[in-house]
């Protein structure tokens, strides 16, 4: 039994995209995109932080040279840490009024970020690529319907991907820059809702589950190995943190249940037993 404490009490209306850097991997930072926040704590000294941007933040990744690249709802963009922003190259017009929802840094340098329609539109969105010197964006999957959760194996062959809305975990092979080969190795149920994950030390996969109370682990066989229950609904997204890795944070939404479940929105930490990844930072 995994059993979990609030990290951050600061309740937020869809707490997302949780990222950790900094000495022994202790700043740890995560988004309310809803309200177009930016949140972090430090893990040894509690010190909190955050700033507000004038629209919907999908995700919030630390650079290299310290600010942080934004998933703003027309963006993306980078943002320095005197608070300057700088635009990067965007999708195309969006038929569908949309934003920018999950991302992450692959070990080569490139950002992946996907998409959603705000009315979730059958297909509607896609998962695109920014090369690592943030010149050049490509669109590198078309038919989303929530782009959500991703992330690479251990050895960085394997990229994954969940489209919230499919229901399932698709997995592709990797070459540094290029995905292919695209084949689902997991489905869920049609009431199951996957939505943020990252990959531990093993290859275990740690997935989120919207309105399911719950983060679970699939091992590299891609069979159910663990699950955390959260005393809340709406579960969004994990990431390992702490000097040796070995603690995990879980994001939440409020999504309007207070009166139902008095921690809905807070941030939670663990540990479960298992080591994850760093953080890849963004390097333009």
């Amino acid at each position: 039994m995994i059993s979990v404490e609030v990290f951050d009490d600061r309740r937020c209306w869809l707490g997302e995209g949780p990222t950790v850097n900094g000495e022994n991997n202790n700043h740890v930072q995560w988004v309310d995109i809803l309200n177009g926040k930016v949140l972090s704590k430090n893990l040894e000294t509690s010190k909190t932080s955050e700033y507000k941007l004038d629209d919907h933040v999908g995700f919030a990744i630390p650079r290299t040279n310290g600010g942080d690249v934004l998933g703003t709802a027309n963006g993306p963009v980078l943002r320095n840490t005197d608070g300057e922003i700088t635009k990067l190259p965007g999708r195309e017009k969006d038929q569908f009024k949309s934003r920018w929802n999950d991302a992450k840094v692959s070990h080569t340098g490139d950002l992946f970020l996907g998409t959603l329609s705000y009315d979730l539109v059958p297909k509607a969105s896609g998962l695109y690529r920014i090369s690592k010197d943030g010149s050049k964006i490509k669109k590198v999957i078309s038919d989303a319907t929530l782009a959500n959760g991703l992330d690479w194996s251990v050895d960085t062959q394997t990229f994954y991907f969940i489209d919230s809305l499919e229901h399932c975990v698709d997995a592709f092979s990797y070459d540094g820059q290029e995905i292919t080969d695209r084949r689902t190795v997991i489905k869920f149920g049609e009431n199951e809702i996957p939505d943020g994950m990252c990959v531990d030390g093993e290859d275990g996969l740690w997935i989120a589950f919207w309105d399911g109370s719950q983060v679970r682990r699939y091992d590299e066989k891609y069979k159910l190995s663990e699950k955390i229950n959260l005393p809340v609904s709406y579960t969004t997204s994990c990431a390992f943190a702490g000097k040796d890795l070995d603690q995990l944070v879980i994001t939440t939404a409020h999504n309007n249940e207070m009166g139902k479940h008095p921690q809905a929105g807070m941030t939670f930490i663990c540990k479960p037993g298992i080591k994850g990844k760093k953080t890849t930072l963004f390097g333009s």
